[in-house]
């Protein structure tokens, strides 16, 4: 790879995490029922992670956790969020 070819270091971080928010989003759309969102979402997440695995071969498999950890935190803010708003 030449040099004006390697990836800058936060280059890898942050295409984890764009991929990240997608699949954030594409659970999202799943709720709420939108199969056009789902889709967009899940085509972009495609996009993202070939042009990581392309430019970051050390991030291959490492979006698996990241997602469901945001999913995990996701649903413990929401969870906070009942209980300090008194089920609001």
């Amino acid at each position: 790879m030449p040099a004006f070819a390697q990836p800058q270091p936060r280059e890898c971080t942050r295409l984890t995490q764009q991929i990240t928010r997608y699949q954030r989003d594409a659970g999202w759309a799943r709720e709420r029922e939108n199969p056009l969102w789902e889709q967009a979402s899940l085509n972009q997440i495609e996009r993202l992670a070939l042009r990581r695995a392309k430019r970051c071969p050390r991030y291959v498999d490492q979006n698996d956790t990241l997602a469901q950890f945001a999913t995990l935190a996701l649903k413990v803010g929401r969870l906070a969020a009942r209980y300090f708003l008194m089920g609001l």
